[in-house]
């Protein structure tokens, strides 16, 4: 069984059948996988603005919009691999945006969202396209993961979240 046919019930156990050292699998989808992106954005993005169903669903029917999951190794139990993150970006001419980059909190620290975040970079490279993204000023593990691959702040959006935190923006440059 593909990792993208597993259910959200499965993404919601991944703690029960973490195994040490990860292989981790990327794959395409689409809108059909909304309800599992929005599961594991719920569990990366716990108690700050999930995204539901239906937002995910509205978001990956955009033009320019692509989405992958990442999957997980689970030599530990008799499913193959297990869904573990997510990122969603969008692209528009030269320019991309990565929207949404979510790990379960699981199996973060682990490779995951580098896997995700150079594969989304390795594209951008390779159209020579600009990536943005905004992350939260108090998520300093994730704006140094950006900074290890290449990003640069370049502004600061205040208030930008529902609960008043500032976000930094971020660019990534193919030059």
């Amino acid at each position: 069984m593909d990792c993208r046919d597993k259910t959200a019930h499965e993404a919601q156990n991944v703690g029960s059948i973490r195994s040490e050292v990860p292989r981790i699998e990327l794959s395409a989808v689409g809108s059909e996988a909304a309800y599992l992106l929005s599961v594991l954005h719920h569990a990366a993005f716990s108690g700050r603005e999930p995204w539901d169903e239906r937002a995910i669903g509205q978001i990956l029917a955009l033009p320019g919009v692509e989405a992958w999951v990442a999957c997980a190794d689970s030599r530990s139990c008799e499913q193959e691999s297990v869904p573990v993150g997510f990122i969603i970006n969008r692209y528009v001419m030269d320019e991309g945006e990565i929207l949404a980059l979510g790990v379960h909190p699981e199996w973060q620290r682990r490779g995951v969202a580098r896997s995700l975040l150079s594969h989304v970079v390795k594209k951008a490279q390779q159209d020579r396209a600009t990536l943005f993204l905004e992350v939260r000023f108090s998520n300093e593990a994730a704006f140094g993961l950006y900074g290890q691959l290449g990003f640069q702040q370049v502004a600061v959006r205040r208030r930008y979240y529902d609960d008043g935190e500032d976000a930094r923006l971020l660019r990534w440059s193919p030059d």
